[in-house]
């Protein structure tokens, strides 16, 4: 009976069985084929017997002393050994990749964070884990949570607010801000502020830093206070240009203490705030139903051992 075309189109010729003919073709016979797979003799002869009947042609001549390939079998060998070859590469391409992956660690976190705070992390982590690779990416708050949530990254460092209850928060640094100004600034002569005092510059609060200016404008309404937006800083997400822009007598900045580079503290002007406490609680961001790999657990073990160290971030003397 003669073959449906979406018969022949289907490809039902096991690879085990196509595997077997390509090594007795190579080896010229069944018991050395027999030997090299670790199969009995009648289990190769049988695999080769099932791949013939399923192309309907004799791919071998047997003798009892020679193997030979057929005309059709020449042909058969000539593109499958390509195939297979091709496919076994393939497999092994995609084993070193998946070793690699377990290698390497996707961290999310905003771009203070990622440009301040993790560099040296992961550069002191690199000298006790040079087989592991820390990737990082800057993204903001709600794209790192998202990142998290669809497993696109191990974990993210960053102030978490609203988590998604798939999401957990493991807390790293309790961070509370402090007013930078530029140096000589009049606010720098007792060394404390009130909000009060401090509001009465201009506040270098750009639209990007959403859930910071939130906390700020709660402590300002609850004094009845009003906010006057420094304008050339409400386009800025970089926490270097504000920073600079504090240093230049732009305004003034409430700004988390470990997130402001060692090289900036000459430039700028620190006080505390003497009448409220805005706390900035960077934490590490999981999926619950995801279980770190031991890469990354040895990196969040490094995190938090960085915390108690005083090395995540900086802090202004």
């Amino acid at each position: 009976m003669r073959k449906t075309i979406s018969e022949k189109e289907r490809f039902d010729v096991s690879l085990e069985d196509l595997q077997t003919f390509l090594t007795v073709a190579d080896l010229r016979g069944f018991s050395r084929a027999a030997e090299r797979l670790s199969l009995s003799r009648p289990s190769v002869s049988n695999r080769v017997r099932r791949l013939e009947d399923k192309l309907g042609v004799r791919l071998l001549d047997r003798t009892t002393r020679h193997v030979e390939l057929t005309k059709d079998g020449l042909r058969l060998h000539a593109r499958a050994s390509v195939t297979l070859n091709g496919l076994k590469e393939l497999l092994r391409d995609f084993d070193a990749e998946v070793g690699t992956k377990r290698l390497q660690i996707d961290v999310a976190a905003t771009m203070m964070v990622t440009t301040i705070a993790l560099p040296p992390v992961v550069q002191t982590f690199a000298g006790t884990h040079p087989r592991i690779s820390v990737r990082l990416s800057d993204r903001s708050p709600a794209g790192a949570i998202a990142d998290v949530a669809k497993h696109r990254v191990d974990m993210a460092i960053l102030v978490a607010e609203d988590l998604p209850p798939e999401l957990q928060f493991e807390l790293l640094l309790a961070d509370r801000c402090v007013v930078v100004t530029s140096l000589g600034h009049p606010l720098l002569k007792r060394g404390e502020a009130t909000l009060a005092e401090v509001l009465g510059h201009p506040l270098l609060s750009p639209d990007g830093h959403v859930a910071l200016r939130r906390a700020v404008q709660v402590e300002a309404e609850a004094r009845g206070l009003t906010m006057d937006l420094a304008e050339p800083a409400l386009g800025v997400s970089n926490a270097m240009t504000l920073l600079a822009m504090a240093a230049a007598g732009l305004g003034v900045l409430i700004h988390p203490p470990s997130l402001i580079p060692p090289e900036f503290l000459p430039t700028i002007g620190t006080l505390r705030l003497s009448d409220c406490d805005i706390v900035r609680s960077f934490g590490i961001v999981t999926a619950k139903d995801r279980t770190l790999s031991l890469p990354a657990r040895a990196f969040r073990d490094h995190l938090l051992a960085s915390v108690t160290a005083g090395s995540f971030g900086s802090e202004p003397t």
